[in-house]
């Protein structure tokens, strides 16, 4: 609690705390009145009493147990209530029903709660006033006590609760806000990429099919169809690229969204300062004191008032106010200026409530303590020996503040939690842009390549080698087919690519513009983990994509070696031009950087604590991606195995 990081790290677990010791502070006020009034040990042992259900209450365990039996707990509850009334008469303690009302005001759905509370109030003053009489002695200030102090242990127990449940729901439900903005933006990915690439796609696998059609009987007709397939693909490409470069990306956020803890917490701290300030205006009036005398009490009260709110509207996040190092201590004194009505009772609390706001630590508990303690010693002096008097000062007063405190921070807290709410919604939001970008680049960039390239290739085979154009056309078919399945893995997030797949891949679409291969792979003991094998085939799709791109390879290279601690992708080509960056690393913590390309592989191998690495040399691009294994994989100790150029997912054992 010493800090603020620490404070609320800890306060949304333990939100419970606030309004348990809110009661346990009350209690023993309360048990000292009913011993000052002559109720003695019985009366005492009932008031304790009515503590027990309303404790259970603010317990997370007895919560359950409040929604299995809420009206029988009711009634108990308003049997203790009213039953000493019987026993005692007027001298039973007065405001214990407000524990009936705050438990009205949690267990029953408005707006009967709030009819029962008025109930429970009207019925308080019927007691006190028409049944049994004012005690100990008439006048306008004990009428107003017969309902000031119900309704300020009624409300500060309602207002604590129900703000520490919404500020537990907001920290439970912390990441919902988050789990929905990442859905919205899977749709629009969806939509987006539906729109710039799909939709071609299918345009591509109709035109690759009329081609097929067209070939024997209308060969020239069959070449227009697959040269305005290759031109949708290049569209398509480049549609890809626009996307991932975020030209088209819109930054959405959350709609603003207030939570009503903040009003709740004003309304019940605003009621609470109202209803002491009114009752002790009225203490004021009954005293015959003196004009001068009355007025500085009125004015000491209203001060109170005033800085109260002043301390506890400060600003968001529990901010201090301006020059609060002189406000707290002229509130903390303005209830000992009425010297002569020899009590502002319970009004300490309120600066004691605002030491816990404005001071931090251990200095804040001891001021809250010395402050809360001070009317009691005060009391002592006046009246020496009255033990029961001093015990229920210190009671009301530690009570009052904790019950300030709780309000103001708890509704800050509402708003912080919130803040935060949003703001993970935000982070979410933008990474999963990132994700659908990282991966619309890696997946689907080497498939729209390979699509255009096929198209080249058909239409030069077409009246020349009908054979083979229609295998190529067949080929396209499935990849556009295949393509449009890597749409909905982008936007999903689950694109399951395997290494062994990608391997044949990279095969065929280098073939494709006279490119000859060699891959050479050691056999692993084990399969290889499913992140690590999906990481490689993203890196072998790249590279081979980068290989059609941005060089004039003749030949490519493809190895992989698995040690006991590593495994290692190593793609070769001859290809190389211009300087290339001797190494690519990113860090653990920077691991969606949202670039791609190479960027993307050294992103996504150091999220397996991996590295990639290139290297250019002699016209040769070497790119190396590098990743660490589990100690239950590991290479066959016979080294390395030369595939079958015809089978290059040979030697590939068990990897998937």
């Amino acid at each position: 609690m010493a800090g603020d990081g620490a404070r609320q790290a800890f306060l949304p677990r333990r939100v419970w705390m606030i309004p348990t010791a809110f009661l346990c502070l009350l209690l023993p006020a309360r048990a000292s009145v009913a011993v000052d009034y002559g109720n003695g040990a019985t009366g005492a042992a009932i008031a304790v009493a009515l503590f027990v259900l309303p404790l259970l209450y603010t317990v997370p365990r007895g919560r359950a147990v409040w929604n299995r039996h809420t009206w029988w707990l009711l009634a108990a509850q308003a049997t203790l209530t009213y039953v000493p009334f019987l026993m005692f008469g007027q001298t039973w303690v007065v405001g214990l029903s407000g524990l009936l009302a705050g438990l009205v005001l949690l267990a029953v759905r408005a707006p009967l709660s709030w009819l029962l509370l008025g109930a429970i109030i009207a019925a308080e003053g019927v007691l006190r006033i028409g049944v049994y009489g004012i005690y100990p002695t008439p006048g306008s200030q004990y009428y107003t006590w017969v309902f000031v102090v119900p309704i300020d242990m009624a409300l500060p127990l309602f207002g604590l609760v129900r703000l520490s449940d919404l500020v537990a729901d907001l920290h439970a439900a912390r990441t919902e806000l988050a789990g929905l903005a990442v859905t919205r933006e899977r749709l629009q990915a969806a939509e987006r990429l539906q729109a710039a690439v799909g939709d071609r796609l299918a345009t591509v696998g109709a035109r690759s099919r009329a081609a097929l059609a067209a070939v024997q009987n209308s060969p020239d007709q069959a070449r227009a169809y697959v040269t305005e397939a290759g031109g949708i693909a290049r569209q398509a490409v480049e549609q890809v690229r626009r996307t991932v470069s975020g030209e088209r990306w819109e930054h959405n956020r959350p709609a603003p969204w207030r939570t009503v803890a903040p009003r709740l917490a004003l309304l019940v701290l605003v009621a609470d300062l109202g209803a002491f300030a009114i009752h002790h205006l009225m203490i004021v009036v009954d005293s015959p004191a003196g004009p001068v005398l009355t007025a500085a009490a009125v004015v000491a009260i209203v001060g109170i008032v005033v800085l109260q709110l002043y301390h506890s509207l400060a600003g968001p996040q529990g901010g201090r106010p301006r020059r609060w190092h002189l406000t707290l201590p002229l509130q903390a004194l303005l209830p000992f200026t009425d010297y002569v009505h020899a009590s502002l009772l319970g009004l300490p609390g309120f600066p004691a409530g605002s030491a816990l706001l404005l001071l931090t630590g251990r200095r804040a508990w001891v001021a809250f303590a010395a402050i809360s303690s001070s009317m009691a010693a005060y009391w002592l002096l006046l009246e020496p020996g009255d033990l029961e008097g001093a015990l229920y000062l210190f009671g009301v007063s530690a009570s009052t503040g904790l019950a300030v405190y709780g309000l103001s921070r708890l509704r800050d807290m509402a708003e912080e939690m919130e803040a935060t709410r949003r703001k993970l919604a935000r982070a979410a939001a933008e990474q999963e842009r990132l994700r659908v970008a990282q991966d619309t680049h890696d997946l689907l960039g080497l498939g729209l390549s390979a699509i255009a390239l096929k198209c080249d290739l058909a239409g030069r085979l077409i009246a020349r080698d009908d054979a083979r154009a229609q295998a190529e056309l067949h080929a396209l078919v499935r990849l556009a087919a295949k393509g449009r399945a890597d749409i909905r893995a982008v936007t999903s997030g689950d694109h399951g690519l395997s290494l062994r797949t990608e391997l044949a891949a990279a095969r065929d679409v280098l073939a494709t513009v006279d490119v000859r291969v060699e891959v050479r792979a050691a056999t692993p003991g084990e399969p290889l983990p499913p992140d690590v094998d999906a990481v490689l085939a993203t890196v072998l799709r790249e590279a081979v994509t980068n290989v059609l791109h941005h060089s004039l390879a003749t030949w490519c290279e493809i190895e992989l070696i698995v040690s006991a601690a590593t495994v290692s992708l190593r793609v070769v080509n001859n290809g190389a031009s211009g300087k290339q960056p001797a190494t690519l690393r990113v860090r653990k913590q920077e691991r969606r950087t949202g670039g791609h390309g190479l960027a993307n592989l050294a992103a996504r191998a150091a999220a397996q604590d991996g590295r990639l690495m290139t290297r250019t040399e002699g016209g040769r691009f070497e790119l190396t991606a590098q990743i660490p294994l589990p100690a239950v994989v590991s290479g066959r100790s016979d080294g390395e195995e030369r595939l079958d150029p015809d089978n290059p997912t040979q030697g590939m054992g068990e990897v998937t």
